[in-house]
Protein backbone atom coordinates (compact mmCIF):
# COMPACT_ATOMS: atom_id res chain seq x y z
CA UNK A 1 0.00 0.00 0.00
CA UNK A 2 1.61 3.26 -1.01
CA UNK A 3 2.05 6.37 1.27
CA UNK A 4 -0.37 8.84 1.64
CA UNK A 5 0.61 12.31 0.57
CA UNK A 6 1.14 13.80 4.37
CA UNK A 7 2.97 10.36 5.19
CA UNK A 8 5.53 10.80 2.11
CA UNK A 9 6.12 14.41 2.87
CA UNK A 10 6.77 13.83 6.73
CA UNK A 11 8.91 10.57 5.69
CA UNK A 12 10.87 13.16 3.46
CA UNK A 13 11.22 15.69 5.97
CA UNK A 14 12.73 13.57 8.17
CA UNK A 15 15.45 11.74 5.81
CA UNK A 16 16.69 15.78 4.87
CA UNK A 17 16.82 16.67 8.33
CA UNK A 18 18.83 13.80 8.91
CA UNK A 19 21.16 14.62 6.26
CA UNK A 20 21.79 18.18 7.33
CA UNK A 21 22.11 17.30 11.37
CA UNK A 22 24.54 14.35 10.61
CA UNK A 23 28.39 14.47 9.16
CA UNK A 24 28.41 10.62 9.39
CA UNK A 25 26.12 7.64 8.17
CA UNK A 26 26.44 3.74 7.56
CA UNK A 27 24.94 1.89 4.48
CA UNK A 28 23.74 -1.07 6.02
CA UNK A 29 22.00 -4.16 4.41
CA UNK A 30 19.01 -5.43 6.33
CA UNK A 31 18.14 -8.51 4.47
CA UNK A 32 16.81 -11.25 6.64
CA UNK A 33 16.71 -8.31 9.60
CA UNK A 34 13.12 -8.68 11.21
CA UNK A 35 11.49 -5.81 12.12
CA UNK A 36 11.46 -6.13 15.71
CA UNK A 37 15.14 -6.99 14.95
CA UNK A 38 15.06 -3.09 13.81
CA UNK A 39 13.07 -1.75 16.70
CA UNK A 40 16.06 -3.07 19.04
CA UNK A 41 18.62 -1.82 17.13
CA UNK A 42 17.41 1.85 17.27
CA UNK A 43 16.96 1.21 20.91
CA UNK A 44 20.35 0.15 21.56
CA UNK A 45 21.53 3.21 19.30
CA UNK A 46 19.52 6.04 20.93
CA UNK A 47 21.56 9.10 21.60
CA UNK A 48 23.81 7.82 19.62
CA UNK A 49 22.45 7.51 16.19
CA UNK A 50 19.10 7.72 14.16
CA UNK A 51 18.19 4.27 12.08
CA UNK A 52 16.10 5.27 8.83
CA UNK A 53 14.42 2.90 6.91
CA UNK A 54 12.82 2.93 3.27
CA UNK A 55 12.18 2.37 -0.11
CA UNK A 56 15.17 2.98 -2.42
CA UNK A 57 13.10 5.02 -4.36
CA UNK A 58 11.75 7.60 -2.37
CA UNK A 59 15.16 7.94 -0.70
CA UNK A 60 16.98 8.09 -4.04
CA UNK A 61 14.50 11.01 -4.82
CA UNK A 62 14.93 12.50 -1.10
CA UNK A 63 18.69 13.08 -1.40
CA UNK A 64 18.15 13.97 -4.85
CA UNK A 65 16.05 17.16 -3.56
CA UNK A 66 18.05 17.81 -0.80
CA UNK A 67 21.10 17.61 -3.33
CA UNK A 68 18.72 20.66 -5.10
CA UNK A 69 18.81 22.49 -2.42
CA UNK A 70 21.64 22.19 -0.90
CA UNK A 71 24.09 22.87 -4.15
CA UNK A 72 27.34 22.70 -2.24
CA UNK A 73 26.78 19.53 -0.57
CA UNK A 74 28.66 16.17 -1.31
CA UNK A 75 25.94 13.97 0.08
CA UNK A 76 24.90 13.43 -3.87
CA UNK A 77 26.61 10.31 -3.52
CA UNK A 78 24.66 8.59 -1.32
CA UNK A 79 22.22 8.04 -4.03
CA UNK A 80 23.93 5.24 -5.50
CA UNK A 81 24.03 3.45 -2.52
CA UNK A 82 20.32 3.34 -2.61
CA UNK A 83 20.25 -0.33 -4.36
CA UNK A 84 19.04 -3.92 -2.94
CA UNK A 85 17.40 -3.93 0.70
CA UNK A 86 19.63 -1.46 2.96
CA UNK A 87 18.73 1.79 5.47
CA UNK A 88 21.06 4.51 6.93
CA UNK A 89 22.58 4.69 10.20
CA UNK A 90 23.21 8.47 10.66
CA UNK A 91 25.56 9.45 13.63
CA UNK A 92 27.64 12.43 14.98
CA UNK A 93 29.24 10.13 16.97
CA UNK A 94 31.88 7.26 16.97
CA UNK A 95 32.05 5.29 14.31
CA UNK A 96 33.62 2.66 15.85
CA UNK A 97 31.63 2.90 18.53
CA UNK A 98 28.35 2.76 16.46
CA UNK A 99 29.74 -0.30 14.45
CA UNK A 100 30.02 -2.30 17.76
CA UNK A 101 26.37 -1.85 18.82
CA UNK A 102 25.12 -2.55 14.81
CA UNK A 103 27.29 -5.89 15.12
CA UNK A 104 26.50 -7.05 18.11
CA UNK A 105 23.11 -7.01 17.81
CA UNK A 106 22.31 -9.85 16.13
CA UNK A 107 19.62 -12.92 16.36
CA UNK A 108 19.90 -16.75 15.74
CA UNK A 109 18.00 -17.86 12.76
CA UNK A 110 16.87 -21.42 11.58
CA UNK A 111 18.41 -22.54 7.99
CA UNK A 112 15.91 -21.94 5.34
CA UNK A 113 15.14 -24.00 2.33
CA UNK A 114 16.98 -22.17 -0.67
CA UNK A 115 18.25 -19.66 1.19
CA UNK A 116 21.97 -18.94 0.63
CA UNK A 117 24.63 -20.27 3.73
CA UNK A 118 26.13 -16.89 5.03
CA UNK A 119 28.60 -19.22 6.65
CA UNK A 120 29.70 -22.89 7.02
CA UNK A 121 27.64 -24.96 9.11
CA UNK A 122 29.42 -27.72 11.47
CA UNK A 123 27.00 -30.18 12.95
CA UNK A 124 29.21 -31.77 16.42
CA UNK A 125 28.93 -35.20 17.02
CA UNK A 126 27.24 -37.15 19.64
CA UNK A 127 23.52 -37.70 20.80
CA UNK A 128 20.84 -36.40 18.32
CA UNK A 129 17.53 -37.04 20.59
CA UNK A 130 16.34 -39.08 17.36
CA UNK A 131 14.73 -42.27 17.69
CA UNK A 132 16.72 -45.12 15.81
CA UNK A 133 14.01 -45.73 13.20
CA UNK A 134 15.35 -42.08 11.94
CA UNK A 135 18.75 -43.79 10.67
CA UNK A 136 18.05 -43.70 6.86
CA UNK A 137 17.28 -40.11 7.49
CA UNK A 138 21.30 -39.47 8.37
CA UNK A 139 22.20 -42.25 5.93
CA UNK A 140 20.63 -39.74 2.88
CA UNK A 141 23.18 -37.15 4.32
CA UNK A 142 25.87 -39.16 4.39
CA UNK A 143 26.68 -38.92 7.87
CA UNK A 144 27.88 -41.41 9.95
CA UNK A 145 25.96 -42.59 13.06
CA UNK A 146 25.71 -45.13 15.53
CA UNK A 147 22.69 -46.46 18.56
CA UNK A 148 23.40 -45.48 21.48
CA UNK A 149 21.22 -45.37 24.38
CA UNK A 150 18.20 -45.79 22.51
CA UNK A 151 19.10 -43.04 20.10
CA UNK A 152 20.95 -41.75 16.80
CA UNK A 153 24.52 -41.02 17.78
CA UNK A 154 26.76 -39.01 15.33
CA UNK A 155 30.09 -40.45 15.64
CA UNK A 156 32.11 -37.83 13.59
CA UNK A 157 31.46 -33.84 13.56
CA UNK A 158 29.80 -33.67 10.10
CA UNK A 159 30.29 -30.28 7.36
CA UNK A 160 26.83 -29.83 6.66
CA UNK A 161 26.66 -26.79 4.22
CA UNK A 162 29.27 -24.39 3.00
CA UNK A 163 28.75 -21.01 2.85
CA UNK A 164 27.20 -19.69 0.05
CA UNK A 165 25.64 -22.68 -0.69
CA UNK A 166 21.62 -23.16 -1.18
CA UNK A 167 20.09 -25.25 1.97
CA UNK A 168 18.57 -28.01 0.55
CA UNK A 169 15.12 -29.25 2.48
CA UNK A 170 17.29 -32.19 4.03
CA UNK A 171 20.13 -30.23 5.50
CA UNK A 172 17.19 -27.48 7.04
CA UNK A 173 15.01 -30.63 8.43
CA UNK A 174 17.93 -32.27 10.25
CA UNK A 175 18.72 -29.25 11.66
CA UNK A 176 15.35 -28.17 12.90
CA UNK A 177 15.59 -31.94 14.28
CA UNK A 178 18.72 -31.26 16.22
CA UNK A 179 17.25 -27.28 17.20
CA UNK A 180 19.86 -25.68 15.74
CA UNK A 181 19.77 -22.58 14.67
CA UNK A 182 23.51 -21.91 12.92
CA UNK A 183 22.81 -18.53 11.15
CA UNK A 184 23.32 -15.09 12.84
CA UNK A 185 21.19 -12.29 11.10
CA UNK A 186 21.78 -8.55 11.44
CA UNK A 187 22.59 -5.41 9.88
CA UNK A 188 25.43 -5.65 7.72
CA UNK A 189 27.65 -2.71 7.33
CA UNK A 190 28.05 -2.38 3.77
CA UNK A 191 29.67 1.37 2.93
CA UNK A 192 30.25 4.53 5.23
CA UNK A 193 30.10 7.97 4.49
CA UNK A 194 32.25 10.43 6.38
CA UNK A 195 31.96 14.66 6.37
CA UNK A 196 31.62 13.91 2.52
CA UNK A 197 33.65 10.62 1.68
CA UNK A 198 31.96 7.41 1.19
CA UNK A 199 34.54 4.39 1.54
CA UNK A 200 33.97 0.34 2.54
CA UNK A 201 33.44 -0.46 5.81
CA UNK A 202 36.09 -2.92 5.83
CA UNK A 203 38.39 0.64 6.23
CA UNK A 204 37.36 0.50 9.65
CA UNK A 205 39.08 -2.96 10.50
CA UNK A 206 42.44 -1.29 9.40
CA UNK A 207 43.58 0.24 13.15
CA UNK A 208 46.60 2.14 13.95
CA UNK A 209 48.03 -2.10 15.10
CA UNK A 210 47.53 -3.18 11.41
CA UNK A 211 49.43 -0.12 10.00
CA UNK A 212 51.91 -0.56 12.66
CA UNK A 213 52.27 -4.13 11.91
CA UNK A 214 52.44 -3.53 7.51
CA UNK A 215 55.05 -0.51 7.95
CA UNK A 216 57.31 -1.93 11.01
Amino acid sequence: MPLSAERKAAYFETMKTLMATYSKCFIVDIDNVGSMQIQSTRLALRGTAEVLMGKNTMMRKCIREFVEENPDTPIAQLEDCCRGNVGFVFTNGDLGAVREILESNVRPAPAKVGSSAPADVIVPKGPTGCDPGQTAFFQTLQIATKIAKGQIEMTNDTHLISAGDKVTASQAALLQKLGIEPFTYGMSLLKVYDSGSLFDAKVLDITDEVLTAKFV
